[in-house]
């Protein structure tokens, strides 16, 4: 194999690899939380109105990135107890005299039970 094709094929896999890992753009959480119900787990990036507001008054540097995982099951058939983590890079927070502190990464680690269907169950009983 020439150099030139292994060099092309290092390039097509990586470009692949980053296409497969590539996050979905979502306006809301809903998406994710029913990807991560189906499938195990689903990343995102969040891009509505709210999100770039959050962005502008922060200064952050980077988008609101959420990341769902399905942690457990539920009595109510379609439902799950979810992880979700949201994160941005850059935020900027301030001092109680207004001036910026340094810039840090934050994030934000909360759980929910939800259901496929769209809804959150009532209990664990159902009811």
């Amino acid at each position: 194999m020439s150099r030139r094709a292994l060099i092309l094929i290092l390039v097509l896999g990586a470009w692949s690899a980053q296409v497969a890992w590539a996050r979905q753009t979502v306006t809301s959480l809903k998406p994710l939380l029913i990807t991560a119900l189906k499938t195990g787990q689903a990343e995102g990036e969040l891009d509505n109105r709210d999100a770039r507001a959050f962005t502008r008054t922060f200064g952050a540097s980077a988008p609101i990135l959420i990341d769902v995982t399905r942690i457990g099951g539920h009595k109510e058939p379609g439902c799950g107890r979810l992880q979700v983590v949201t994160r941005q890079a850059g935020v900027i927070e301030r001092d109680e005299k207004g001036l910026a502190l340094p810039a840090k990464d934050q994030s934000l680690t909360y759980q929910v039970n939800y259901c496929a269907s769209g809804r959150f169950p009532v209990g664990e009983g159902g009811e």
